[in-house]
């Protein structure tokens, strides 16, 4: 077992099964790989310019709804001046084609004001993931990040805006993947079986 990995136990037994921790480089080297040979091209840290307040995404049709989440998040505790990007920082993994970021989300994303964006949402935009799962996430892991005291506030908007980005500029919508629902390091590149266990995945929401 690697400093990456835990041990948790099997519902209904007492079998102790190996997780990953958030951050395993390996995964997200796996996961790159992965993209690749079901999509050919995939950009990393792929970087759109757009600014990265609401005035950003003028005659935007969710406009509205970004004014609100941006208020909320500036509200809830009293950081208005999160924003400390011009333009919307890096995603981290984009296909080209069809067209559609995939991010990578780590245990750090699961926060009280991550929930508190995601509740905001139309219900209209759509998502390459399951809404309510991420809020049960940040329910469940409820992370915390006060370095600087402001950075759930920055994380929730930067993801947001990734969120809404597409609905923007005319791609598929984004996918996001935990890193902890899968050992994703464990998929083998060079076995059918595996990948097509990712195709799956990426299926379930709405790829492929």
């Amino acid at each position: 077992m690697n400093q990456y990995q835990t041990r948790l136990v099997k519902p209904g037994s007492n079998e102790p099964v190996l997780h990953h921790g958030g951050h395993c480089p390996e995964c997200k080297t796996t996961l790159l790989g992965l993209l690749r040979s079901l999509y050919g091209t995939v950009e990393v840290q792929k970087r759109f310019n757009i600014r990265s307040t609401p005035e950003g995404f003028a005659n935007f049709e969710y406009l509205a709804d970004l004014h609100e989440i941006f208020a909320a998040l500036q509200q809830e505790r009293g950081f208005r001046d999160f924003v400390r990007s011009a333009t919307l920082p890096a995603c981290d993994y984009f296909v080209p084609v069809p067209g559609f970021i995939v991010e990578f989300d780590e245990s750090q994303h699961f926060t009280a004001l991550r929930h508190l964006a995601l509740s905001r949402y139309p219900l209209s935009l759509a998502l390459g993931f399951d809404r309510e799962r991420w809020i049960n996430y940040c329910c469940c892991i409820r992370a915390k990040d006060n370095d600087p005291p402001y950075r759930d506030e920055q994380r929730a908007w930067y993801d947001t805006l990734r969120d809404f980005l597409p609905a923007a500029l005319g791609l598929q919508p984004t996918v996001r993947l935990y890193a902890r629902e899968y050992p994703w390091c464990k998929l083998n590149l060079a076995n059918s079986e595996d990948v097509e266990t990712f195709r799956r995945i990426l299926s379930h929401r709405g790829k492929l």
